[in-house]
C-alpha cells in the first residue's frame, strides 16, 4: 500500500520477474490484484492495491483481507496524502506492517527525511524509537528485496498465522468481471481450507460449479489451499467484490444456503421502512454511489442498504428488496431485465436507471428525503397559571389566568400541565386583557383566553405555550 507512483507495482514486478506495471493504463494500478510467489520454499501472496485517491475503498478491502501490510514510501518523495490514508487503513485493519522505503537508487533519496516524515504521522520505525521494520529497497535494481521478503516471513512467524487445509475453502472475492467467453468470473483469495475442482462456491447469493479453476497467472490447477489467489469462471451472476465465499460439496447444499439467506433478507426487508439497492456497471461506480447515498441516510429512521453490486437488475434483486415498505433500486449504466420490471411493478418497487452519476445521486436523495418524517421542534414562549375556568361554548373554552414566564401570543399552541404531567394539547382562539382583545399577554399580566382543547382545563393547571417548526 502507499501513495500513487511510489513504486508498489514496480517493486512487486521485480519480485515476480514479470512486466505487469508496463501494461497498466496510465501507469497506475486501477484494480485490486493478487499474486503468489515462492521464496526459500515458502509461498507469499501479494495483494497489489491502487495508490490513487479514487480507489480508497479498494485499499480498505485489501487491508481487511491481508495478514501483513507493506507500506511503500518513495525515499525521494516522502510521506504523501495516500501514504497517510494507507497508514490509517492499516491501523483500522489491526494488522502488522513494515515500511519499504523505495527508490533508494535515486540521487535525491533521503532515508532520514523519510523516517522523520513517518514519525510525524505516528509511525515509529526501528532505530527511531519504534518497532516497525524499515527496509530500504530499490524496485529498479532489486536492492533490499531479499531483506523485505525475509522480514515478511519473520512477521508472519511472529503473528503465528494458521489455517486448516482439511476444511472446505472459504475466503473473499477480490475482483469480479464479465468474461466475454466464459461468463461471470472472479478472483478469489482463499483464507482457510482447500478448494478442489468439482466443489461449488457460493459468494453472497451467487454460485459457481468449480469446473474451471486457475492460479492467479491463468494456469489450470486442480486444488488450491490457504492464501492462494485463484480464478473461477461460470458464476450464476457477477459476484459482489468484498463478499465472503464458502465452498460446498454439492449444488443441493448451495441452494439450501441460498434459500436460508433469502429468508433472512426477506425478514430484514419486512422490518425496513426504506430499502435501497444499487446495481452498477463497474465495482468502482457501485462503491462511489454507495458512499454518496449512505451519507444522506437518516440515523433515526429505518433505512436498509441492500446488497447490490455489478450487473443488470434481475428478478432476484426485486425479490430481495420487495418486503421493504418503500423499495428503490438504482441502476447506473445498466439495464433492468423485463421480468424484473414486471415484478417490480407488481411488488411496488421503484426502479431508476441513470447514466450520469450526479443525477442518480440526486434521485436517491430526493426519494429518501420525501419519505423521512419531518422532525418537529418546539420553541417555548411562555407559561400561564389558570386562575379561573368558565363554562364552555360552541366557540371554545374560556379561562382566566396570569402569565408566569415569558409571554403568551395569540397564535401559539399550548400543553396542559397538571401536577407536573402533560394531559393534553390545545390552541388559542383569542386573548383579552381588561375586556379588550389583544395579540399577546406579557409577563405578570392577567387576562382571559378563549381556547380549544380535547381535554377540560382546571384551575391551577399550567398552560405551557410554544411554537412548532420543522427541524
Amino acid at each position: 500500500m502507499g501513495h500513487v507512483d511510489h513504486g508498489k507495482t514496480t517493486l512487486l514486478d521485480y519480485i515476480r520477474k514479470t512486466k505487469v506495471a508496463s501494461r497498466e493504463a496510465g501507469g497506475i494500478t486501477q484494480r485490486l490484484s493478487a499474486y503468489e510467489i515462492e521464496w526459500k520454499g515458502k509461498k507469499i501472496t501479494f495483494l497489489d492495491t491502487p495508490g490513487h485517491e479514487t480507489f480508497s475503498a479498494m485499499r480498505s478491502r485489501g487491508a481487511r483481507v491481508a495478514d501483513i501490510a507493506v507500506l511503500v514510501v518513495a525515499a525521494d518523495d516522502g510521506v504523501k496524502p495516500q501514504t497517510k490514508e494507507s497508514i490509517g487503513t492499516i491501523t483500522n485493519a489491526k494488522i502488522p506492517f513494515l515500511v519499504a522505503a523505495n527508490k533508494i537508487d535515486k540521487s535525491t533519496a533521503d532515508i532520514d527525511r523519510t523516517k522523520s516524515g513517518l514519525a510525524e504521522v505516528g509511525v515509529q520505525v526501528e532505530g527511531w524509537g519504534g518497532q516497525v521494520p524499515f527496509i530500504p529497497v530499490s524496485a529498479k535494481e532489486g536492492t533490499g528485496v531479499d531483506d523485505l521478503l525475509e522480514t515478511i516471513l519473520l512477521l508472519a512467524e511472529i503473528a503465528e498465522l494458521r489455517a486448516d487445509p482439511s476444511q472446505p475453502a472459504s475466503g473473499v472475492v477480490i475482483e469480479s468481471h464479465m468474461d466475454s467467453r466464459r461468463g461471470p468470473s472472479a478472483t478469489l483469495l482463499i483464507t482457510d481450507g482447500t478448494l478442489t475442482k468439482g466443489d461449488f462456491v457460493l459468494a453472497d447469493n451467487v454460485f459457481a460449479p468449480v469446473r474451471i479453476l486457475e492460479a492467479f497467472d491463468g494456469s489450470p490447477i486442480d486444488t488450491a489451499g490457504p492464501s492462494s489467489p485463484i480464478i473461477i469462471a461460470g458464476f450464476s451472476d457477477i459476484p459482489p467484490i468484498g463478499a465472503p465465499f464458502h465452498a460446498y460439496a454439492s449444488k443441493e447444499e448451495v441452494q439450501k444456503n441460498i434459500l436460508t439467506r433469502e429468508a433472512v433478507l426477506q425478514k430484514q426487508a419486512t422490518a425496513s421502512e426504506i430499502g435501497i439497492m444499487i446495481k452498477a456497471d463497474t465495482a468502482g461506480s457501485y462503491e462511489a454511489l454507495a458512499a454518496e447515498i449512505q451519507k444522506s441516510l437518516p440515523q433515526d429512521f429505518a433505512v436498509t442498504f441492500f446488497q447490490g453490486g455489478v450487473g443488470e437488475i434481475s428478478e432476484n434483486d426485486v425479490k430481495a428488496i420487495s418486503g421493504a415498505r418503500h423499495a428503490f433500486i438504482l441502476g447506473f449504466s445498466v439495464k433492468a431485465k423485463q421480468q424484473a420490471r414486471d415484478l417490480a411493478e407488481r411488488f411496488n418497487v421503484e426502479i431508476g436507471l441513470f447514466n450520469i452519476i450526479y443525477e442518480a445521486i440526486s434521485w436517491a436523495h430526493t426519494n429518501i428525503k420525501e419519505l423521512v418524517p419531518k422532525k418537529i421542534m418546539k420553541d417555548p414562549v411562555g407559561k400561564l397559571l389558570v386562575l379561573k375556568t368558565f363554562s364552555s361554548t360552541t366557540a371554545g373554552k374560556l379561562v382566566g389566568g396570569r402569565v408566569r414566564e415569558g409571554k403568551i401570543p395569540a397564535d401559539a399552541l399550548f400543553d396542559i400541565v397538571r401536577q407536573g404531567t402533560h394531559v393534553a394539547r390545545g390552541s388559542v382562539i383569542s386573548l383579552q386583557r381588561n375586556k379588550t382583545k389583544v395579540t399577546e399577554l406579557k409577563g405578570g399580566e392577567e387576562g382571559g383566553l378563549l381556547v380549544q382543547s380535547p381535554r377540560g382545563i382546571e384551575e391551577r393547571d399550567v398552560l405551557e405555550f410554544f411554537y412548532e417548526r420543522e427541524a
